[in-house]
């Protein structure tokens, strides 16, 4: 198990795994991001207290971890 980790994690190799796997995850990624803004802008109910206003935290919350 430690050989075969060792050689899944040897620079070369891990450089060429990361390589193919980054284009898929970034799709991914910008799939699932796209996914939770069409939710939460289109779908969510609005809220009863502050309307439709609070629908920013979709977009600022995100964005503020990011930061």
């Amino acid at each position: 198990m430690w050989k075969t980790l060792h050689q899944l994690a040897a620079p070369p190799r891990l450089y060429q795994i990361c390589g193919r796997l980054v284009p898929w995850l970034a799709a991914a990624g910008i799939i699932v991001l796209a996914t939770g803004w069409v939710r939460g802008f289109g779908f969510a109910p609005a809220d009863y207290q502050q309307g439709e206003g609070y629908r920013i935290m979709y977009l600022h919350v995100p964005a503020a971890i990011w930061s």
